[in-house]
């Protein structure tokens, strides 16, 4: 007999979009690391494979809790990316903005949660966490690769991406 489930239908609604907005990210980044090893930039598009990878953990980590509570995941569509990316700067730009925007659909959607669910709210706070540490990684990125662009070193910097 299957396990009614713990969630609400809005709760559910949430994790689904945070489902597709985790999957979107990994296939974006995948995206953007053939772009970046179109260019010749090897260091970059490894960062931006590992960078796909996490994004699928995070995909996982919410299919797992739903999962849990006695709920399934519905397997979000394959759009295709088409941006072309244009350099490293416009690639962190882009990741910087995705990620941003990552971060504020979890905190909506904790305000949301902690009304309704605290169990899904508490799930919620190690995604938060993990959207903070990576704006503020891509806006470091960022200031790096400005002194990288200036000094002209973007090789350099390129190969140093490979390394994170």
């Amino acid at each position: 007999m299957p396990v009614k489930s713990l969630l609400s239908s809005t709760m559910r609604k949430w994790l689904q979009k945070s489902i597709e907005s985790e999957f979107h990210a990994s296939q974006l980044y995948k995206h953007i690391a053939n772009q970046l090893q179109r260019l010749g930039y090897f260091g970059s598009q490894k960062f931006y494979l590992a960078e796909s990878a996490d994004e699928l953990t995070h995909y996982q980590k919410i299919v797992d809790f739903m999962n849990d509570m006695g709920d399934v995941a519905t397997i979000p569509d394959v759009k295709g990316i088409d941006d072309e990316i244009k350099d490293i700067e416009d690639a962190l730009k882009v990741s910087y903005e995705t990620e941003l925007d990552l971060l504020e659909q979890y905190k909506e959607f904790y305000e949301n949660a902690e009304d309704e669910d605290v169990t899904v709210a508490q799930f919620l706070l190690q995604f938060i966490e993990i959207q903070r540490l990576a704006v503020g990684e891509y806006g470091d990125l960022i200031s790096k690769y400005d002194v990288a662009k200036e000094t002209k070193e973007i090789l350099f910097f390129d190969k140093s991406m490979g390394k994170l």
